[in-house]
């Protein structure tokens, strides 16, 4: 019971956090399931065991978790039965053990995560016995993330906890010892809000996917000199920097514009976006390379190279959360922008 409560404890605690710490999902939850192999170690005198339980948790800043988890299950004590039923039924030591745990989501593409964290985890024995009493010390976590969609993951990882001597333990002093566990299960992401984007530039909105025109270019002015307008935006593969097919429609579009003889005096400026995966420096590079493509593309078209201006925002100008699939492809972006 001791253990169960302070689990509940931790949980409403953590859930009880507030959404605006920025998180990776900002206000979402994670919840989930797995199944657990333990191995205790040698002092403790306990066979292997296989188990079950279920964690909770709470993004508290950008790709850091805060969590906790409860496993359970039923070891046996590895010595010889004696063929006593009531003796022998004390071969079996029921375990529970919690954990509380700071968890960092590393990148390794856009379906496979990293996972790393520390904390603290507390063994909770069914009876006090010399064989196994209680206790808690720093435990640690190495595994991968597998997102199956926006909503699932799969987690597979390795877990370490060291259980710190104490002398004053009843009925024997406790031992320090090392337990090594290994989990795999299914998370759910709730309260995650995938959010429709709007942006807004002067007398011109882009919606999320649309294209190019609201107006004819030679109509469009430029309200605050010295502001660029959008007049188009084309999206890139993850990783990618070349122009699509569907990209090269739109651009198609808008250099038969330029050319048009009352453009011909119209400057643009191509500005590429990336998503948040990767470190800030590889996407800013990767945001110049987009917009670069597209410049080059404009060129080939006719377009005079002097008309045109590529620069880059790399992660840093996000139209749509990083979190979901449909929003990193948003931000894969390069926004045509009028000058003049």
């Amino acid at each position: 019971m001791r253990t169960t409560a302070m689990f509940a404890l931790g949980t409403v605690i953590a859930l009880g956090l507030p959404a605006s710490l920025h998180a990776q999902r900002q206000g979402a939850v994670e919840i989930g399931g797995f199944g657990r192999f333990t191995k205790f170690a040698e002092s403790q005198q306990l066979d292997a065991a296989f188990g079950g339980g279920g964690r909770a948790g709470i993004y508290v800043l950008r790709n850091l978790l805060l969590e906790m988890d409860l496993s359970y299950a039923d070891a046996d004590v590895n010595r010889a039965p004696t063929g006593i039923a009531a003796y022998d039924s004390l071969n079996k030591v029921s375990h529970a053990l919690w954990n509380y745990r700071l968890l960092y989501n590393g990148h390794f593409s856009e379906k496979v995560k990293f996972l790393i964290g520390g904390g603290y985890a507390y063994d909770a024995y069914g009876r006090q016995r010399q064989v196994a009493p209680r206790g808690g010390g720093p435990s640690g976590l190495v595994g991968l993330r597998f997102a199956l969609n926006d909503m699932f993951s799969f987690r597979l990882e390795g877990i370490g906890n060291y259980v710190t001597a104490d002398d004053e333990t009843l009925p024997t002093p406790r031992e320090s010892h090392f337990n090594l566990g290994a989990q795999a299960g299914v998370s759910v992401s709730l309260f995650t809000s995938d959010r429709r984007p709007v942006i807004q530039y002067d007398t011109v909105r882009i919606m999320q996917r649309d294209t190019v025109f609201t107006t004819r270019m030679d109509t469009v002015r430029v309200n605050v000199p010295g502001r660029p307008i959008v007049i188009g935006a084309v999206q890139f593969a993850f990783n990618q920097d070349a122009i699509t097919p569907e990209a090269a429609k739109v651009l198609d579009q808008i250099a038969a514009s330029l050319l048009e003889q009352v453009n011909m005096t119209r400057t643009i400026g191509v500005k590429g976006n990336t998503d948040a995966i990767g470190s800030e420096s590889y996407n800013t590079t990767l945001g110049q390379q987009r917009a670069d493509q597209v410049r080059d593309y404009l060129v080939s078209k006719g377009v005079a190279a002097s008309r045109i201006s590529s620069t880059t925002a790399g992660e840093s100008d996000p139209l749509a959360p990083n979190n979901t699939d449909n929003g990193r492809a948003t931000n894969r972006r390069v926004l045509i922008m009028l000058s003049n």
